[in-house]
């Protein structure tokens, strides 16, 4: 008796598993203006899918069913613009976009017009380094808590509430932790970086019920970033990185969330040095990152990268000069060439100009050539500019050609490239005009 009632229980369990788990197909409709070049994307759970539409009066439609159990957050990109959404089980919306924003109607609109008010005051990237950190957390707190108060007068379902409640804590800790490792202001109160510590520390607590909170992810990443750059280590990218990647793997126990920190970084890492992994780096992210898709890149960048290694040949280019002249790297052949990839509008670009100035003075008449090839969109603004600042060494226009870029996997600028007097690379991340060790290394070239 006692065996076929644990039979009982056991079956009464696996119903109510069943009734927990059973899915429930939901439509999802998308209005999209006509003459709209952008396409849109739908991601959730690690997928992205671009939506296709037909003509429909004077939009475009697109109908997206989904297999659903419960509600989830999802993005709606609109080219690289994104937008929070919420899908739930049971609870169709038809979204209208337009004026870059969406409006939701259905059964499941009131969440999304929530999520996507843009009546609440907005933290940007800007102010971790526009405004001081005490004027900072102000700002922050009271955005945070008109966003509490935005969530408590929408009335909204409390299985929501309480994922939302969750997302906007990672929200908060996200922006907290950017102003740590962006920031760059003056008061550097002891009291405030204490305060931000203590609170990044109580940040860094894994939580697996959050896993499909897009922010969950990001905000532990950042944060693990914040309390690495707290540190003020000392070191290379490399050995920076590589302690990130120690810190991750010692502090969590969530493979997935290791996965994600670890596959982030590693990739972050390759492409802004344009380099390949070694030893332990390349060894960590072998022993925790799993997905195929995720490995592929990995191999993929790595091969990519081998080209732009020492003693390889360097990506060639032909672009104008100042004058109109078309000047390529063939050009150079003999000489050494301090390449510096830029824009006029790159803030961090224009800091270097003084010290690229100074370089091209110390090694004028001597073997090698400090070329600069501009970004601009405009070519009548990049020209004002360079004449305006009286720009030495030789000055050159891509002309809105990013072939030379991808190339080089170049994802931001200043970019700085040295290649030797058969045109091969020496360094395809080389140091910066400022950097000390710069003037050092192109001192010690052999014939200089």
């Amino acid at each position: 008796m006692l065996v076929i009632k644990k039979i009982m229980i056991v079956l009464a369990c696996i119903l109510m598993s069943g009734v927990r788990d059973k899915s429930e197909d939901t439509t999802f409709k998308f209005l999209f203006p006509a003459n709209e070049t952008r396409k849109v994307d739908l991601e959730f759970q690690d997928q992205r899918t671009t939506l296709t539409f037909v003509p429909w009066d004077s939009l475009r439609v697109a109908s997206v069913s989904l297999a659903l159990s419960g509600g989830k957050y999802a993005c709606l990109w609109v080219g690289e613009m994104p937008y929070v959404i919420w899908l739930e089980a049971g609870k169709p919306w038809t979204a209208r976009f337009e004026g870059n924003r969406w409006f939701f109607e259905g059964v499941g609109a009131n969440v999304n017009n929530y999520l996507n008010k843009y009546d609440v005051e907005q933290i940007y990237f800007i102010d971790y380094y526009r405004i001081t950190n005490r004027e900072f957390r102000e700002k922050l707190d009271r955005v945070m808590n008109k966003r509490e108060e935005a969530l408590r007068v929408a009335s909204l379902d409390s299985g929501f509430v309480k994922q939302e409640r969750k997302r906007l804590r990672y929200i908060k800790n996200n922006h907290l932790a950017s102003a740590v490792v962006y920031g760059e202001v003056e008061d550097r109160e002891s009291d405030l970086l204490e305060d931000t510590y203590a609170e990044l520390q109580k940040a860094v607590i894994e939580d697996t019920t959050s896993w499909e909170i897009p922010e969950y992810r990001e905000s532990m990443d950042r944060v693990m970033h914040a309390l690495i750059r707290m540190k003020e280590l000392k070191g290379s990218f490399y050995d920076i990185s590589l302690e990130l990647l120690r810190q991750t793997i010692s502090t969590f126990k969530d493979e997935r969330l290791i996965e994600y920190i670890v596959n982030k970084n590693v990739m972050a890492y390759m492409k802004a040095l344009s380099v390949g992994t070694t030893g332990e780096m390349d060894s960590i992210f072998r022993n925790w990152v799993h997905q195929p898709i995720l490995v592929e890149a990995y191999d993929n960048l790595c091969r990519a990268n081998r080209k732009l290694e020492k003693g390889q040949p360097a990506v060639p280019f032909t672009f104008p000069d100042i004058n109109g002249k078309e000047i390529s790297l063939s050009d150079f052949k003999g000489k050494y060439v301090y390449v510096d990839l830029w824009a006029t509008w790159c803030g961090p670009c224009n800091a270097e100009i003084p010290s690229l100035k100074k370089l091209e003075e110390e090694f004028q008449g001597r073997n090698i050539y400090f070329v600069s090839i501009s970004c601009d969109k405009s070519q009548d603004e990049w020209e004002k500019f360079v004449k305006e600042r009286q720009m030495g060494g030789i000055q050159l226009h891509m002309r809105g050609d990013n072939k030379y870029m991808e190339e080089l996997g170049n994802n931001g600028i200043p970019r700085f490239l040295l290649i030797d007097r058969e045109g091969n690379f020496i360094d395809a991340s080389m140091s910066r005009p400022s950097d000390p060790k710069t003037l050092k290394i192109l001192r010690e070239l052999e014939g200089i």
